[in-house]
């Protein structure tokens, strides 16, 4: 099975990805969001639905000012708060920025990642949301979509993730179980599926976000073929021949 899938050729979606950025200073409250949309091309082989792709530009935009809003409305209590018991003000800040992880076979996979900080050096909330998106439908894609009919994927999923852990255990909180749900939280990159927790969730807060990564080539047999394809026209060394000139 697995010579047969990485055979399969991938199609890139040609989509154009606008950034945006939006950036104020209020008082003690200041903002920095990066965002995506999503457009079609004109004269392609394929277009998106535009209802689809308004509906994950509006999606974006939406999460990344009601995390922003919801900081500011803790911003004004915390100061109001302080300013009546005498107490020094905080200088709240939130940022936001994204990856396009995946764009092929009518695919999509998105992350924003957004941060507040309270006066203190480690973010306050730390948390990524993700957003996998079958093109051709405009439903939002499953773990289950990811792999093929009849695979058992909690489990193998459940298996490597506290495998993981038991080989770093120094970096989790004592005697922690992995048990994977359907709406587990993932991404999907060109090399394979990213499963990630929340802050604090599996892992003391100042290791960060909590990443696996599942590498398509190691679990094929598992994959469904539309996910895990070879990527032609891409010289994947011209990176490592490449050298700075000399100054």
């Amino acid at each position: 099975m697995r010579n047969s899938e990485s055979n399969n050729n991938c199609i890139y979606n040609l989509l154009y990805v606008n950034f945006n950025e939006d950036t104020v200073r209020e008082n003690n409250f200041y903002y920095n969001l990066q965002y995506p949309t999503f457009y079609n091309f004109n004269n392609t082989y394929f277009h998106v639905d535009s209802n689809v792709l308004n509906n994950i530009n509006s999606t974006i935009k939406t999460d990344a000012y009601t995390f922003k809003d919801g900081l500011f409305e803790e911003d004004k209590s915390a100061n109001e708060s302080a300013s009546k018991n005498a107490l020094p003000k905080k200088n709240y800040k939130v940022l936001s920025n994204y990856a396009v992880t995946f764009n092929k076979n009518h695919i999509l996979s998105t992350i924003v990642n957004l941060m507040a900080f309270g006066g203190e050096y480690a973010p306050q909330y730390n948390q990524i949301n993700n957003y996998n998106l079958d093109l051709l439908t405009g439903n939002e894609i499953y773990l289950k979509d990811i792999f093929n009919d009849g695979v058992d994927y909690i489990k193998v999923i459940t298996d490597y993730i506290n495998y993981k852990i038991n080989q770093d255990k120094n970096w989790y909180y004592k005697d922690v179980f992995i048990s994977i749900p359907d709406d587990q939280a993932f991404y999907l990159t060109d090399e394979g599926i990213i499963i990630y927790f929340g802050l604090d969730e599996i892992a003391p807060s100042e290791f960060g976000v909590p990443k696996f990564k599942m590498s398509f080539n190691k679990f094929a047999p598992y994959i469904n073929p539309r996910f895990y394809c070879v990527a032609q026209n891409v010289n994947s060394s011209t990176r490592k021949r490449y050298r700075h000139p000399k100054r």
